[in-house]
């Protein structure tokens, strides 16, 4: 085994800590993948310096992309619904389940790592809106904000259905809208039922046409 004596600055070690984290402290441990990273760099593409060049391009390209008014992205589902199913005013169930369904069970209560995922997914998409959540006694309050009237309310549409169909479903108790932004109070519904008529209620051009739950996939929350 090879033993040199290696010298890092401090702003370097900053750059590794993700990785001393991951092996623990272990200093070796972390060169030697930093190694096998650079081997496999190199390997596939040529050298650090191409790799680095086309990283920057693709960067620069992305960045020009979700710059321009229209540089938004949008499942392939949604957008399969956007051009051809558009018969009713509500979405499928489905998009809200692909956008905000977290790997493990999440308390509605716990409003930062709520408003984590859902803030994280739209910033995934340059979708341009913000969400801002509070909790008071138990009413959990979604503050929506945004220069565009249309995308403020399919956003608000989507975390509704998200939380309508939960393990804890939970209803719209109160809807305030505004040109740049959407208030949303909700409270613990009786069923998800209960908690579907009311986004019908608030949102849909058709509300005397409420699907049955039963036949709609489901998500924890």
């Amino acid at each position: 085994m090879l033993r040199k004596n290696v010298s890092i600055s401090d702003a370097h070690l900053r750059l590794l800590d993700p990785l001393l984290k991951k092996h623990r402290g272990n200093l070796s441990a972390t060169m030697r993948e930093i190694i096998d990273f650079t081997g496999f760099i190199t390997e596939n593409m040529g050298s650090l310096e191409l790799a680095k060049d086309l990283l920057t391009e693709k960067s620069h390209a992305k960045e020009q992309t979700l710059h321009r008014i229209y540089g938004v992205t949008i499942p392939l589902t949604m957008f399969q619904w956007l051009l051809a199913d558009r018969k009713n005013s509500l979405p499928p169930l489905n998009h809200a389940t692909q956008l905000f369904t977290s790997q493990n069970e999440l308390n509605i209560y716990d409003v930062d790592s709520l408003g984590k995922i859902i803030n994280d997914e739209l910033s995934f998409l340059n979708w341009p809106v913000k969400v801002a959540i509070t909790n008071e006694d138990c009413h959990v309050a979604f503050q929506l904000t945004g220069m565009d009237q249309i995308i403020n309310k399919f956003t608000a549409i989507l975390i509704s259905l998200y939380l309508a169909n939960g393990q804890k479903p939970h209803k719209i108790s109160k809807l305030l809208s505004y040109p740049a932004s959407i208030y949303i109070q909700v409270i613990e519904a009786a069923s998800h039922e209960d908690a579907m008529q009311s986004i019908f209620e608030n949102f849909s051009d058709n509300r005397d046409s409420v699907p049955i739950v039963s036949d709609m996939m489901q998500i924890k929350v």
